[in-house]
């Protein structure tokens, strides 16, 4: 009897893994190059489903609830045969035969259940992955692509630097704020009223249900950067898991009264999408790496960096000492007492990089670029500040509002606890030398090339991450011109040992939302506005 048992309940479980197997394939092939074909596309599909009573309901998402009641319906069955294999064995008053059954039966019994909570986790699996392709999770409905987005031609995009979410990025989280990042200061009030957003010039909405459905300017709070380039957007609801669009429309003007985009994004501005995820963000952002790094003595012309291993809100970590940002505060001790340095915070590399430049100059470097020099032969300490968790303020938060987790512990503290601070000295040396490019990959050049390949170069030295600017130190250069594209850059500092010596170095990454296009030559461009963590321009024609 109990071998019969066994061996229907390894079949149930064998048959629920062949259907989940092929379950598991499947729906992905469905989703993105069938979708239409297998189901008779999502009109046809909700027709038929309101006539036969299912509703809009995907049918793959339908029989994967199915599996998910079936089995249990057999884990409440596991449990009975449990309790009664128990029962058994408590009135058995000692009779050997009733205890060697009750044994065999719960035996049986856990052997079952493990196999039927396996089942059930891999059958929840696969509800995920069928609910995801269904709702639009790695691809848009109605077509396996993003929704389609103007305003990308390298061409004629010129203003824009950078914003967050990326074009195409996927799993974001629901309490994202939004970015963008002007090449040239914008007149604030074409973006910004009051503490909303200006919505004629500034949509954000879920691609699938259009312009008209845009959130209105009460359901969107609006910050900015006291340079005027870069602007936050943080919506006061979470969003749904959706693809969104935000859209910057042609009445940004710059400061200067001019119009913010010319050309061909003069007619719809610009626009982009991404994927938001089911999931909020609650984990605070670290500090990935420091340069100087704690205990380092390191000459005059150094740029302290400060790397993230996250976006971070670039209001919470971008300002000047004399405007009165202290987040982040460089000290040293002059004449016995602590000294604050002056100068200015820049954030960059995808809003993940802070650096600190000082207001005093001390030299001209051989592009003709003024050097800016920390005082030599001092102790100097850096500190960045956990932000307030009740406000959020006073300190640094990321793209999420998460305040700094100073001490990488994994929970924010708040200010003092999670403050990050470390030590350095400097010197009175200035290093000179230029940096070089030592390794690159220049992308897809001619036939059968990857078209989602990401250029990159690899220097010598540490790089100023903010010297690297689109279109102005780095750019990708398209031939036929028409087929630019859109590209934000990026940037990795890593080390290597060279004749037995540590060489710190920094990969630059030309990242793209969109593909390259079929039968066009792309070319990395990188030129003399680059500059190494000591402010000394990339030499081209080393």
């Amino acid at each position: 009897m109990f071998k019969t048992t066994t061996k229907l309940v390894i079949f149930v479980f064998l048959a629920i893994a062949v259907f989940a197997l092929a379950n598991f394939v499947l729906p992905v092939q469905a989703a993105d190059t069938g979708d239409e074909l297998l189901w008779g596309g999502e009109d046809i599909r909700i027709e038929v489903g309101d006539k036969i009573g299912l509703g809009e309901e995907d049918p793959r998402v339908v029989i994967a609830r199915v599996i998910q009641v079936a089995l249990g319906f057999l884990g409440i069955i596991a449990v009975i045969i449990i309790m009664y294999a128990g029962w058994l064995w408590m009135t058995s008053e000692g009779n050997e035969e009733k205890i060697n059954l009750a044994k065999k039966i719960l035996l049986n019994a856990v052997i079952g259940m493990v196999i039927i909570l396996s089942a059930f986790a891999i059958a929840s699996l696969i509800l995920n992955r069928l609910k995801g392709a269904a709702d639009g999770e790695g691809y848009y409905p109605g077509g396996g692509k993003p929704p389609a987005q103007g305003g990308i031609s390298a061409t004629s995009n010129k203003i824009i630097e950078s914003h967050y979410p990326a074009r195409n990025q996927g799993d974001v989280s629901r309490n994202t704020k939004i970015i963008v990042t002007f090449k040239e200061a914008i007149d604030p009030d074409t973006i910004i009223i009051g503490a909303n957003i200006n919505q004629d010039n500034i949509k954000i909405y879920k691609s699938a249900d259009g312009l008209d459905s845009a959130l209105p300017s009460n359901a969107v709070l609006a910050t900015k950067t006291s340079d005027n380039k870069t602007f936050v957007f943080d919506t006061i609801s979470l969003l749904d898991k959706s693809w969104y669009t935000v859209v910057l429309g042609t009445g940004i003007t710059k400061i200067d009264g001019g119009a913010a985009f010319v050309g061909e994004m003069s007619t719809d501005g610009y626009n982009w999408s991404f994927e938001v995820s089911a999931d909020e963000d609650l984990i605070p952002p670290k500090v990935e790496s420091v340069v100087p790094t704690s205990g380092a003595a390191e000459p005059r012309n150094a740029v302290i960096q400060i790397n993230f291993n996250e976006p971070i809100d670039p209001t919470t970590a971008s300002g000047n000492t004399v405007g009165g940002f202290d987040n982040i505060t460089i000290k040293y001790i002059f004449s016995g007492i602590e000294t604050l340095i002056d100068g200015n915070f820049y954030i960059s590399n995808e809003y993940k990089t802070v650096e600190f430049l000082t207001a005093d100059t001390c030299g001209i470097n051989s592009c003709g670029q003024t050097v800016y020099c920390l005082p030599g032969n001092q102790a100097i300490t850096a500190t960045i500040k956990a932000a307030d968790l009740t406000t959020g303020l006073n300190g640094l938060v990321d793209m999420a509002g998460n305040s700094l987790d100073g001490d990488a512990d994994g929970f924010s503290q708040g200010p003092v606890f999670d403050d990050y601070v470390w030590s350095f000295s400097t010197n009175n040396k200035i290093i000179i030398t230029s940096p070089k490019i030592i390794d690159g990959g220049y992308g897809p050049t001619g036939t059968g090339a990857n078209l989602d390949a990401v250029p990159y170069a690899t220097f010598n030295r540490l790089l100023l991450s903010s010297s690297l600017i689109k279109e102005e130190s780095v750019s990708l250069i398209a031939d036929p011109e028409d087929n630019g594209i859109y590209y934000q850059l990026g940037k990795r500092n890593d080390s290597v040992i060279i004749d037995e010596q540590e060489v710190e170095r920094t990969i630059v990454y030309i990242r793209h939302g969109q593909n390259f296009y079929e039968e066009t030559d792309y070319t990395p461009e990188f030129n003399e506005k680059i500059r190494d963590i000591y402010q000394n321009c990339y030499d081209c024609n080393q």
